[in-house]
């Protein structure tokens, strides 16, 4: 499994429900922060939980995220993590 294409998975993820331009994921800097893409709302933050479980699902790196794990100051490398916490 290649840890560039989940990290680009999440950044894709994160943009298109922030309905950001998704055509260059790589460029999102990971250290934005979700509240400044426009993820403001609990509703968003369960949506982003949501689809990064997914992701996790995907690539089989055996993470559950967990509801009400993700707040708007979650940083873009943040999301990353949650999804590789088990990936060497």
């Amino acid at each position: 499994m290649n840890k560039i294409y989940i990290t680009n998975h999440v950044k894709s993820e994160i943009l298109s429900i922030c309905g950001l331009p998704a055509i260059k994921p790589y460029n999102l800097n990971g250290f934005t922060s979700l509240s400044t893409l426009g993820i403001n709302s609990k509703n968003a933050c369960s949506m982003l939980e949501s689809k990064l479980q997914t992701i996790a699902m995907h690539y089989e790196t055996g993470t559950k995220i967990l509801p009400d794990t993700i707040s708007s100051d979650f940083t873009v490398n943040q999301c990353v993590k949650l999804v590789m916490a088990n990936v060497d």
